[in-house]
């Protein structure tokens, strides 16, 4: 279950659990090749990650494709805290519209015994309806990571 509400305008906080061990489920936010097989808002996109560099500092680009479009988010990690949480900025290069400044995104992953809770923390939204965007996009992020936790657990 995904829960939304949202903080603020200007920020949106989400929550899931995932039937998986906080490594592996960190594991998934922080390799290139898992993320290029969960890491959109819906199974029609096809996501690149050609630069990921898990340190603080480092950077990341990731390309979303969909019906002929990329959607491109870039950013720099803030914290790098493995397997406990991941600190970053975020903006579309690609999309002015969302917001030229750099948004901050939170991503903790809480430990709950046989499962691993993931609380994103997303802020810095220049108003409610960019936020409410990101929040319909990470929802599916969300979506699409439990598939993708699923499928490798039956593997």
């Amino acid at each position: 279950m995904v829960s939304a509400p949202p903080t603020s305008e200007t920020a949106l906080r989400l929550s899931r659990s995932y039937p998986a061990p906080r490594e592996e489920v960190f594991r998934a936010w922080t390799d290139p090749k898992a993320l290029e097989r969960w890491f959109a808002p819906d199974p029609e996109f096809v996501t690149r990650v050609p630069i990921l560099e898990l340190r603080a500092g480092g950077r990341y680009r990731i390309e979303m494709s969909k019906g002929g479009a990329t959607h491109v988010a870039v950013g720099r990690y803030q914290e790098v805290r493995s397997p406990e949480k991941l600190v970053f900025t975020w903006v579309w290069e690609s999309d002015p519209d969302r917001g030229t400044e750099d948004t901050i995104v939170t991503v903790e992953f809480r430990d709950r015994g046989r499962s691993t809770e993931v609380v994103l923390t997303h802020e810095r939204f220049p108003n409610a309806a960019v936020r409410d965007d990101h929040g319909k996009g990470w929802t599916g992020c969300l979506e699409m990571l439990a598939t993708y936790l699923t499928e490798r657990s039956a593997r």
